[in-house]
């Protein structure tokens, strides 16, 4: 069960919420002010916060702007609580790191669903990639949000291994296994060998990964990681592929077709021209940018965007 905070200045709302969860065996706790909510969180250490967002003193989008930036506390799942339930203020509300929302009135078997998903996220950021040992897209997106809430100078990478499905098509189960661990190993070292610290990175499934530094390492780290791994790739080919420069590989409908050693496109969207209040928007850009860093001549590609606007 969870420990979870009520911060509402409906003191009969508040408390019936509270004697629900309760019953239903979590810790639950309220205060009915803005001023010293965020104290009061700091002691507890909540695993979920019901946060209205109209409150007498600091409002709950300041309250979910102090959770984020706070190093014990920027993990606890934020849910936003509004009596206006129109879409800018939503959309506000997850800017600032919430994690999900409810519009009041509601139901309290509405508000155990909402908590019971909370907690379902919670639980699934500690899950990891079988294969590459690496977090999932959602917990990715989610210390993404808590960044950008932050208001950190961030970069986020997304690789793109070009080649990858026609190699899979002509290689065992197995090899295909060793293919992604090491790619994937390939990033842990080149992340630890070369000094790039606050970063995560996620493998989104197949030969799709992104990750997330600090704004002023982007350009290196790009840099180092195509010429890495156009190097060390060539230890999965025979060398009469590498010589002859692809492999041949049967497509879906069982064709032989000519397929180029695998490269990497690598779009970067980050924070230096342009504001980003959420991960979905800029998960938006990256599939933009991938698309346009496709390799030339096997040999991997990096495409920034460099827009100041949304255009």
């Amino acid at each position: 069960m969870s420990k979870i905070l009520i911060v509402d200045d409906d003191v009969d709302l508040a408390e019936l919420v509270r004697t629900k969860l309760t019953k239903e065996g979590h810790q639950a706790f309220a205060i009915n002010t803005g001023d010293g909510a965020f104290e009061y969180a700091k002691q507890l250490k909540p695993d979920v916060i019901l946060l209205d967002i109209m409150l007498p003193g600091q409002t709950g989008y300041q309250i979910c702007r102090r959770i984020r930036k706070d190093p014990e506390l920027y993990r606890s799942a934020v849910l936003m609580l509004t009596a206006l339930g129109e879409e800018p203020e939503i959309v506000h509300g997850m800017e600032q790191g919430a994690d999900d929302y409810l519009v009041k009135p509601f139901k309290l078997e509405r508000l155990m669903d909402k908590i019971t998903s909370l907690n379902a996220l919670l639980a699934s950021l500690g899950h990891v990639n079988r294969i590459s040992n690496m977090m999932g897209t959602e917990a990715f997106k989610r210390e993404l949000n808590h960044q950008l809430a932050r208001d950190s100078a961030i970069a986020c990478v997304y690789l793109d291994v070009v080649g990858f499905e026609a190699f899979c098509r002509s290689r065992s189960a197995e090899l295909q296994e060793q293919a992604l661990k090491s790619i994937a190993g390939l990033l842990t070292a080149l992340i630890r060998s070369q000094g790039f610290y606050e970063t995560a990175v996620a493998h989104m499934g197949r030969q799709h990964f992104v990750i997330m530094l600090k704004l002023e390492d982007y350009e290196r780290f790009t840099g180092l990681l195509a010429q890495t791994f156009d190097e060390e790739v060539k230890q999965l080919y025979k060398p009469e592929e590498l010589e002859r420069g692809y492999i041949t590989a049967m497509t879906r409908d069982g064709k032989e077709v000519q397929a180029p050693i695998m490269a990497l496109a690598i779009g970067v969207a980050h924070n230096k021209f342009r504001v980003f209040k959420s991960a979905k928007k800029m998960f938006e850009v990256l599939a933009q940018v991938r698309q346009k860093a496709q390799p030339i001549d096997g040999t991997s590609t990096i495409f920034v965007d460099r827009r100041h606007t949304n255009r």
